[in-house]
């Protein structure tokens, strides 16, 4: 346990080592108290089919932090164990991210289910990983969730706890949502002691999933190289709004949302995927700098008349496609995400129709300011036995970045430590690096054995 890193002087200086992602979101609550940092989809209650008129969730860092505090204490009150994994299948509402860093907070491993897998294919996930405990949204659409999750404790005795936050949760599921809406003086300001809380950095944070039977873990260090690896890339910042419409489940979701947002300290709305109209209306009512979405998205959105975020990514699905005739208008960033497998993210930039990464003679290149390619060398990276490491100055200071990551000390602690990234790479004839592949799974199921 990494007990130094989660501490504060008890009235709100931001962590010293903000280096998981539930610490981040306790350095943000300190930093930027006040800021509006989460936000409901504005079309939740026709999701939820709710008979009443909920009003739209906006929580800031402070609200956030201490009811991610209030899940991750009730978590402990029933018996939940740090260590413990969590399988949770959450719709893009504002309980989805809240559930997931209420887990790490309380010390546990969340295992993200995609929302389309049905009773079956969650059942078949158990055979490589077994939860002792299931979360889910309420009613979505025709179905509830919380429903099937009940069901699927009734056969699968390593099921102990079910727990349900969202709309009509079911009979014998425990109900966390009184929790979001706590007042002030009913949430927990005070953060749970360091041996409940967080990780190593090298530990596993949480679980995705490329089927039911093949679970890909993700340890803290992978979790923030990937992240701040795309907030390098697309320059997101404290300024930045950020509109999510890929599910929280899907590494593109995690590595072009979730992580970026919170090391980024931005703004992060939420859209449950792909209900144009709805994305339309979001995209007219509000003033968004970024959007990542799938190539089909992103087209229709370059050819409709639609105002555009400045910050564009295209998320490809397991192998690299060249974004072909989508030309994005002056002013706006154009990035495509590789997802690569299903396992691991690398963000390439798009430069008058030229690709350039990140890796460069194996070391990671920002643009420089006058839209060239820059040598400054943010970190080294090398390769052993297939997979890609990386150190050194990984959180860096220029000017752009500054307000954003400046805080970060990781840098200290990373300078004699070779970070895994989770991606397996080659050596090109160039000497510069290939992300090919992912991670092995071996850690993972030497653990949940």
């Amino acid at each position: 346990m990494n007990e130094a890193g989660n501490t504060t002087d008890g009235g709100g200086v931001p962590y010293n080592r903000p280096d998981t992602l539930e610490r981040l979101l306790a350095h943000w609550a300190a930093l930027s108290p006040h800021k509006t940092c989460l936000v409901d989809p504005p079309n939740r209650n026709l999701i939820e089919r709710r008979s009443d008129n909920l009003p739209q969730y906006r929580f800031t860092f402070k609200t956030l932090n201490e009811t991610v505090n209030d899940f991750a204490l009730r978590f402990h009150a029933i018996g939940l164990q740090p260590g413990d994994y969590i399988g949770m299948q959450l719709a893009n509402f504002i309980e989805a991210p809240v559930l997931v860093l209420a887990a790490m907070r309380a010390g546990l491993v969340p295992c993200l289910i995609p929302l389309s897998w049905s009773i079956e294919d969650i059942a078949r996930s158990f055979e490589r990983l077994k939860p002792v405990a299931l979360a889910s949204c309420g009613q979505i659409e025709d179905q509830n969730l919380s429903h099937n999750m009940r069901e699927l404790a009734f056969s699968h005795l390593h099921i102990r706890f079910v727990l349900g936050a969202g709309y009509d949760i079911a009979d014998g599921v425990t109900d966390l949502t009184p929790l979001l809406s706590r007042s002030e003086t009913e949430r927990k300001p005070a953060l749970l002691s360091p041996a409940a809380s967080g990780y190593d950095i090298n530990d596993i944070a949480l679980v995705t999933y490329i089927d039911p039977l093949t679970p890909v873990p993700h340890s803290n260090g992978q979790i923030l190289s990937g992240g701040l690896l795309h907030v390098l890339e697309t320059g997101l910042s404290t300024s930045d709004e950020i509109l999510d419409a890929w599910p929280l489940s899907s590494l593109p979701g995690l590595t072009a949302h979730l992580y970026p947002w919170l090391i980024s300290g931005s703004c992060l709305s939420l859209h449950q995927p792909f209900q144009f109209d709805i994305l339309s209306a979001q995209l007219q009512e509000e003033k968004y700098s970024y959007f990542a979405g799938p190539a089909q998205v992103i087209g229709r959105l370059l050819k409709s008349n639609l105002p555009l975020p400045e910050k564009l990514v295209i998320v490809q699905r397991d192998t690299f496609q060249p974004a072909g005739d989508l030309s994005p208008p002056r002013g706006v960033d154009f990035v495509d995400l590789w997802n690569i497998g299903g396992l691991g993210c690398i963000p390439v930039k798009w430069h008058d129709g030229q690709t350039g990464g990140l890796f460069r003679d194996g070391q990671i290149c920002l643009p420089a300011d006058d839209g060239q390619e820059s040598r400054l060398c943010l970190a080294a990276g090398k390769i052993s036995n297939n997979h890609l490491f990386i150190k050194g100055r990984i959180f860096p200071r220029p000017a752009t970045l500054a307000s954003s990551l400046a805080w970060f000390s990781l840098k200290k602690r990373l300078e004699n430590e070779w970070l895994d990234t989770g991606l397996t790479a080659v050596y090109t004839t160039d000497n510069s690096i290939l992300p090919v592949g992912g991670s092995d799974h071996e850690p993972l199921q030497k653990n949940a054995s």
